[in-house]
């Protein structure tokens, strides 16, 4: 850092907004984080010669710019800007400056970067698994049937109840984001893995002197299975599959979108499958469809290799 007559106010503002955030409570890793961005901006402004924070519009996007000449990607940029954001707010809300400068900034145009899905290849791979022969391993054939089957979040997943069971219909209740609900269906094959979980399920309990749940997915101890306990199923079975490791379970979701599409299902009903408010969410792997278009008109199309 290059020292200046602004080298005291403006570390003194930095380090105020810092004994703040602790006092109200954010988490340590938030508030390194959240040095390290502020960090940057007080270097900057040390050496522009800053002599305080009371600084304009324009002079605040100089150092938006120059955290893209430094080689930052554009999320690493939107963090940043992020944090210098709050930190002008809470500067202006506390008085200690007279106007927000960061209140238009602006975060770089993110990448368009389209969704993590497996082939179909790799999904049949992942879920053909043995038979089942006790309660984890029925539990993980249900769950990564039913991702698949169903196109569900992995919190939608774990959050099922009995009562969200329609298995007549083999439909699912599913409660999304913004506690909207919907009505997805599942296919036979799943509903045949379903019914071997739930009866290694009932065994599982009564082995265990465990109380009836609500819940359909539990736990080792007969509690709720979290997300974070599915991604790690999720990783040992990709492992075991051989299937590319770096995958989440949103992958399955993704997965099961694009393959419907390909198959040519039309683009508004994978939107209610998934839940999508919006088509323009669902429009993204309308690009992987036409990929995969593509691939199959250069395989077929007799003039395609001339």
């Amino acid at each position: 850092m290059v020292a200046g007559k602004g080298a005291q106010p403006l570390g003194e503002g930095v380090q105020a907004f810092h004994l703040e955030q602790r006092a109200r409570g954010v988490s340590p890793h938030t508030v390194r984080a959240q040095m390290g961005d502020l960090g940057k901006l007080l270097d900057h402004a040390l050496r522009a010669r800053w002599d305080n924070w009371e600084v304009s519009p324009r002079t605040l996007r100089g150092f938006a710019l120059e955290l893209g000449d430094r080689g930052l990607d554009p999320a690493s940029q939107a963090r940043v800007l992020s944090t210098v954001r709050s930190f002008f707010k809470w500067m202006w809300e506390t008085r200690r400056i007279a106007m927000n400068p960061a209140s238009g900034l602006r975060n770089p145009k993110q990448p368009k970067r389209l969704p993590a899905f497996l082939t179909e290849g790799e999904s049949q791979a992942l879920l053909d698994l043995p038979p089942a022969v006790d309660f984890p391993t029925a539990r993980l054939a249900c769950l990564l049937e039913l991702l698949y089957a169903s196109g569900l979040r992995v919190s939608e997943l774990v959050g099922l109840n009995f009562q969200d069971l329609i298995p007549d219909q083999r439909t699912l209740r599913v409660l999304g984001k913004g506690r909207k609900e919907r009505m997805v269906p599942y296919h036979a094959q799943a509903a045949g893995i379903l019914d071997t979980y739930l009866t290694f399920r009932s065994a599982f309990l009564a082995a265990k002197a465990l109380p009836p749940s609500a819940a359909i997915f539990l736990n080792q101890r007969g509690g709720r299975l979290t997300p974070t306990s599915v991604r790690t199923l999720l990783r040992s079975a990709l492992e075991a599959a051989a299937v590319r490791s770096r995958v989440s379970p949103h992958a399955l979701r993704h997965s099961f979108a694009t393959h419907l599409l390909n198959r040519g299902m039309d683009l508004r009903a994978i939107q209610e499958l998934l839940g999508h408010a919006s088509l323009s969410t669902t429009q993204r792997y309308t690009h992987l469809g036409l990929e995969e278009l593509a691939r199959t008109y250069e395989k077929a199309h007799p003039r395609a290799k001339c």
